[in-house]
């Protein structure tokens, strides 16, 4: 079996990310508006506006602070360069929905990053990223397709 060959790929905050991350924050000023025509301001007011806020703080900062790097195939390994060049030891495929995959990977210093792929980053490397993604973590078409049933 041949190895696919070589492929990068730049990671950082998709807008599909981006977009969500604004979704919920207008769901969250939706909420508290129907909250307070609803109850009228008080202390349970208060209490669902910081509650509200600190959600949607809390998104912005896991968005803020989401991997970004390069995650590169030479064929043989991956590597995952932020700050530095590092060798990835192993990689998992979490999530694979054809256009988007999650994937934790850890590297050899035993850091681990999840990381959101999305086709529509990079829509010409997409398929020669997956490919190098399967064969390299070793999944087997056979596990993918549920076997015909005979008779």
């Amino acid at each position: 079996m041949h190895r696919p060959p070589a492929v990068a790929w730049v990671l950082s905050p998709t807008r599909w990310q981006r977009r969500i991350l604004a979704a919920l924050a207008l769901l969250a000023l939706l909420v508290w508006v129907g909250f307070i025509t609803e109850q009228g301001w008080g202390l349970s007011s208060f209490a669902v506006l910081i509650a509200l806020f600190l959600g949607v703080l809390l998104a912005a900062m896991a968005w803020h602070n989401a991997s970004r790097g390069q995650l590169r195939w030479d064929g043989e390994q991956w590597y995952w360069t932020d700050a530095q060049d590092r060798t990835v030891r192993t990689m998992a495929c979490i999530l694979d929905m054809q256009v988007m995959m999650l994937l934790q990977i850890t590297c050899d210093q035993g850091k681990s990053h999840w990381l959101w792929l999305d086709s529509s980053e990079n829509p010409a490397q997409w398929k020669a990223l997956r490919r190098a993604i399967v064969a390299s973590t070793g999944i087997s078409f056979d596990e993918v397709v549920p076997e015909r049933l005979d008779g």
